[in-house]
């Protein structure tokens, strides 16, 4: 009867084998929980406060897969924000109702307000859907990314800070 004897080599590549195997394991396991929570909605209204208030959002607007226009967001820490849409220039309020994002813009939809649903998609990018947005004939909303503060200065815009933004 022979007997397999390990040497320190082999003992150290089995064991980092082992590891390996153990570290794939876990990272398929990690990955399709991402996988199961991309595209769910986002439903933490702490966590949707912080991605949005005092950070610019910027995205596009696409119909039929076709981009219809790109738009960047400034979200005041008080609940003002701006909006510019190509070289139009709004200025708004935001807010959360649950786990929805909420805005108004009395210069684009005087008297309406409009609620949205973030749906993250596991690439950086948030997919955002409208209370009542009927399913066809409606452009898709996209916000393709975050940065801290308002980098690109969008209050200076409207003249000013968040404090001197009037609505």
């Amino acid at each position: 009867m022979r007997r397999h004897v390990l040497g320190k080599g082999s003992y150290k590549k089995r064991r980092w084998e082992l590891v390996g195997s153990l570290l794939f394991l876990l990272s398929a396991l990690c990955g399709d929980a991402v996988a199961q929570n991309a595209g769910a909605a986002w439903s933490d209204a702490v966590a949707l406060r912080n991605f949005f208030a005092g950070n610019t959002v910027y995205g596009a607007n696409t119909y039929e897969g076709v981009v219809d226009f790109k738009w960047s967001e400034y979200h005041c820490p008080n609940g003002r924000s701006v909006y510019v849409r190509g070289s139009n220039i709004y200025r708004g309020k935001w807010w959360l109702e649950g786990s929805e994002v909420c805005y108004t813009y009395d210069d684009l939809d005087p008297g309406e307000h409009f609620c949205f649903t973030v749906f993250p998609q596991g690439d950086g990018t948030y997919d955002l859907a409208g209370r009542g947005d009927p399913a066809a004939d409606v452009s898709s909303v996209t916000i393709l990314g975050q940065v801290a503060g308002d980098p690109f200065k969008i209050q200076n815009l409207v003249g000013g800070t968040c404090e001197e933004l009037s609505s």
